[in-house]
């Protein structure tokens, strides 16, 4: 049995410990490549991206304040080749919301290129957004109440002949008031250009919002947006998209042929609203957001007294009053 004399002993060292080399300190990750740093903007954190896009948390030197600011990802040349839609997609988006000034649509503060990459300063908004508050599921109240708030916006976009061709749960913000903003107007047309949805051959927008007749390549008009906020009133009272698929051709193929899903039974008393939301024919299905805020008004009457809505009479009614 070894004595305390047998155990071994380590000698202290007598190095100076200044002298001890130190491992390397690890240089912070950067929030974004150099190519989206813009001047005047100190980025905080990349919120999401997109094919086209990356959008950080920034503080703007101008504005004093936090601002979401959208960078795109291809840089522009300025040359006679670069006349593609995607080379001024963030022009376009300025400039249709600009015309929008409201609240319901979100603020702008700077536009520009720097060093070939376009860029949008715009508002930044701590609640997030409509897809993030689907993690938890909503009442019919609550899915109700943010189909209005987002019809009403969706209205001030129409009546300013503007149609939004990108409406999904991820394009609708949450302000802490409880009111709803609509961004990202990237591939917003007006009503007057007759542009339809495949002019460069290559669909744009999510296939799981997508209207019949956009995912057919047909001109849009405002009837188009309002069948993606019925896919938005499904996955709120459902829980989940109307379809999914093993590729965007078979979601497609869904939003063309097959029938309006069913909700479940608790909420089957909006089935009707919905059977004329996402109508495969846009000549059935609710035209405007002033007839989908009446038809919700009637609604709310007729549930009150226990009464439930016959799809038939309301797909053949037209115009409700």
């Amino acid at each position: 049995k070894p004595t305390e004399l047998d155990v071994p002993v380590r000698a202290e060292s007598t190095r100076d410990p200044s002298s001890l080399s130190m491992p390397p300190a690890r240089e912070p990750k950067p929030v974004a490549p150099d190519i989206h740093q813009v001047p005047g903007y100190t980025l905080l954190q990349k919120n999401g991206e997109s094919e086209d896009a990356a959008v950080y948390l920034a503080i703007s030197e101008d504005v004093g304040h936090n601002v979401a600011l959208k960078v795109s990802k291809r840089r522009h040349v300025g040359d006679a080749s670069d006349t593609g839609a995607r080379a001024i997609m963030f022009q376009r988006e300025f400039e249709a919301i600009a015309a929008l000034d409201h609240p319901s649509i979100i603020d702008l503060f700077d536009y520009g290129i720097h060093e070939g990459v376009e860029y949008l300063a715009m508002e930044y908004f701590p609640c997030g957004d409509l897809k993030a508050r689907l993690q938890n599921p909503l009442t019919a109240d609550e899915a109700i109440a943010f189909l209005k708030e987002i019809a009403r916006s969706l209205k001030i976009v129409h009546d300013a002949g503007i149609i939004h061709r990108d409406l999904k749960p991820p394009n609708v913000m949450l302000r802490d008031d409880g009111s709803v903003v609509l961004i990202d107007f990237g591939l917003a047309r007006s009503l007057m250009g007759g542009d339809s949805s495949t002019r460069t051959g290559v669909l744009r927008g999510s296939p799981y919002y997508m209207s019949p007749e956009q995912a057919q390549g047909e001109q849009l008009d405002a009837r188009t947006d309002l069948y993606s906020l019925g896919v938005i009133l499904y996955e709120m009272l459902a829980g989940k998209k109307p379809y999914l698929g093993a590729s965007a051709i078979d979601v497609l193929q869904q939003h063309v042929m097959a029938p309006v899903p069913e909700l479940p039974v608790q909420h089957l008393g909006y089935q009707p609203l919905l059977e004329r939301l996402m109508s495969k024919s846009r000549d059935q299905r609710i035209a405007s957001c002033d007839e989908l805020l009446g038809a919700l008004e009637q609604m709310s009457h007729s549930m009150s007294g226990g009464d439930l809505i016959d799809p038939r009479a309301l797909v053949s009614a037209g115009a409700v009053s």
